[in-house]
């Protein structure tokens, strides 16, 4: 689910930038994003028997993960990737793990188990092994790159949120439908009174698309966020962006020519093994040799078959 949800991330990447390069206003891309997404997880939950409960818990879990987990990175993407490369802020996701140990380690006063910090820094190696190529920034205004940073800040603080306020046997389809509709009720005044409310036939068809496209994505990678987030702590979530990153390149090359390079397959390696570490399922460096003996054994044995 933590793979699913990382390419489904780094392919709305792309499909956020589509619409950003075509003039349309961050706040009505998020508000149309929101719509397709809310309606059609509370359609979904209609026809299973679901309700949405509206406690005072649930309801402030739905601000909270809304606006840290949806709209502030959200609205920060379609404004800066209209000024930074796709690559560039797929790669400042891999801040997001980092970030969230932090946070986490801030929040509950103590210092967290040494392995998951260990994953988390080779994981984010293995980033680095895709993206060590550099990126350009002689035309870039430091105002955006700055603003970039903030979106795996945000991202970083809704993990940590989630994992600390999640209601006790919350359905994770209900709590997301509830997240994003909560987002609309934020929103929906606010774009009313902004110039940014424009008629649907004001944009053209791929913009509208590319929109439709983080919607549908939307939907699914939140039903599958908030059940990972029932299952594990907002750490084990975080590596998420190590995936979305790879999915941000990859995207990257099919959508705007960029050059893959072997590194990439390589970086998908280290990167599972930084998950392994941090997951526990690697405690030493001697299962971790076995592991790869195994590996190196099975390989040859296919290669002689």
């Amino acid at each position: 689910m933590i793979i699913t949800i990382g390419v489904l991330v780094g392919v709305s990447f792309t499909l956020s930038k589509i619409a950003a390069m075509a003039g349309v206003p961050p706040l009505l891309a998020l508000f149309r994003q929101l719509l397709v997404a809310g309606l059609l997880l509370l359609v979904v939950g209609i026809a299973t028997g679901r309700r949405l409960p509206l406690t005072r818990q649930h309801v402030f879990y739905y601000l909270g993960a809304g606006i840290l987990g949806v709209s502030g990175p959200a609205l920060i993407g379609y404004t800066v990737l209209s000024h930074v490369s796709t690559g560039f802020y797929s790669a400042l996701v891999t801040l997001s793990p980092l970030f969230t140990f932090a946070i986490t380690a801030a929040a509950e006063r103590r210092m967290l188990p040494f392995h998951r910090l260990v994953g988390i820094l080779v994981g984010l190696s293995g980033v680095s092994i895709a993206t060590m190529k550099g990126f350009n920034f002689d035309s870039t205004a430091t105002v955006w790159i700055i603003l970039a940073v903030g979106g795996p800040l945000l991202l970083a603080s809704g993990n940590v949120f989630r994992s600390r306020a999640y209601p006790p046997k919350g359905d994770p389809m209900m709590m997301a439908t509830g997240a994003l509709l909560s987002q609309l009720v934020l929103i929906w005044p606010v774009l009313a009174l902004s110039s940014a409310a424009q008629p649907v036939s004001s944009i053209a068809f791929g913009p509208e698309a590319a929109i439709l496209g983080v919607g549908l994505i939307t939907a699914v990678t939140y039903v599958l966020t908030f059940e990972v987030q029932r299952r594990t702590d907002g750490i084990g979530f975080a590596q998420v962006g190590y995936f979305a990153t790879l999915s941000g390149i990859a995207m990257g090359a099919l959508v705007f020519g960029e050059t893959i390079r072997p590194a990439l397959l390589l970086s998908l390696a280290v990167i599972f093994l930084g998950l392994g570490i941090s997951n526990g399922q690697i405690k030493s460096p001697g299962q971790l040799w076995f592991m790869l003996r195994s590996l190196a054994t099975r390989w040859i044995a296919g290669i002689r078959a």
